[in-house]
């Protein structure tokens, strides 16, 4: 199936082919506060409407993890896990037309294992 995403805004764009079965809701601290619900995908399945340089990224402690979010509005809409660089972890709260009550939802403990 191909998803539709993108910021609250609309400013940063992009569709996802996949299979969405699940989602992943990480408790480390920048997952929480912002609320993102993980869907891991490989880069391949993400095709890009707005250009990444448009977007900001966040990057620190390893440096390895990039987090990107909409300078205008704010919303966190992909991310590169730490030490899998060629994945994408796509919030599913910016894919259109899904429920996002209706996704299973498996709870990872980031806040010591710290891998998505």
């Amino acid at each position: 199936m191909k998803y539709e995403a993108k910021c609250h805004c609309g400013e940063i764009a992009f569709s996802v082919e996949g299979q969405l079965n699940g989602a992943v809701d990480c408790n480390c601290t920048i997952c929480a506060q912002s609320g993102y619900l993980h869907w891991m995908v490989d880069q391949s399945q993400v095709q890009l409407k707005t250009p990444l340089e448009k977007a900001s990224v966040y990057v620190w402690g390893t440096g390895q993890a990039r987090h990107w979010f909409c300078p205008n509005c704010g919303v966190a809409v992909l991310r590169i896990p730490r030490g899998m660089p060629t994945k994408y972890t796509v919030n599913i709260r910016c894919l259109e037309g899904v429920d996002v009550e209706s996704i299973p939802t498996e709870h990872f403990d980031g806040r010591n294992k710290l891998k998505i």
